[in-house]
């Protein structure tokens, strides 16, 4: 009896073609997987590079504006990326004077022989020259924040002080480079 039953189950699934035929995709497809050729990473996938020293991220790109307390596109308990406050205390973004001369850039934190919170150190309040091609305008901006990100297809951000007195809007190319660490803060003459 029991024989029957089951050559009753197999003549009914010879008889059905909509399960083979799935039963042959499935498989078809399950191969094709395994031997098609990897796809590569996608880049936010790929773990950081180290570098063996700190290094601009960009030395020419795409700007924007952020920070103050008019910039809506953040919350006002937003802090900043990089200690930059006194005993390296990590500020409030909203507290950014607008009108004075700060950046943020996507900053490597991964250097040998250094812990991300060290290069943080490193980096926060670095002096960085930022320059537009357009008209020579020059500027010294402190490094305070990481940014802008990248599905923006910005490279650095700039304080609205810096990009009014680079006279820029967001999407302008700069040059960017490192300062003078003695260097005052504000417009180049």
């Amino acid at each position: 009896m029991k024989e029957a039953k089951g050559g009753a189950k197999k003549k009914a699934a010879e008889k059905s073609p909509a399960k083979t035929t799935t039963d042959t995709r499935k498989k078809a497809s399950i191969e094709s997987a395994n031997t098609a050729e990897p796809k590569p990473a996608a880049a936010a996938a790929q773990p950081p590079g180290v570098d063996q020293e700190p290094q601009l991220p960009a030395t020419y790109g795409k700007t924007g504006v952020f920070g103050g307390p008019k910039d809506r596109g953040i919350k006002p308990d937003d802090k900043l990326a990089l200690p930059t406050g006194p005993h390296g205390v990590y500020e409030r973004i909203r507290s950014l004077n607008p009108k004075s001369f700060y950046c943020a850039m996507r900053w490597n934190y991964h250097v040998e022989h250094l812990t991300p919170e060290e290069v943080k150190r490193w980096w926060a309040n670095k002096k960085l020259l930022v320059t537009n091609p357009k008209n020579a305008s020059a500027v010294i901006v402190r490094a305070v924040d990481y940014g802008p990100h990248e599905n923006t297809g910005l490279d650095i951000s700039v304080s609205p002080g810096a990009a009014a007195a680079l006279e820029i809007e967001v999407g302008d190319e700069v040059n960017i480079e490192f300062a003078d660490p003695k260097s005052q803060l504000g417009r180049v003459s």
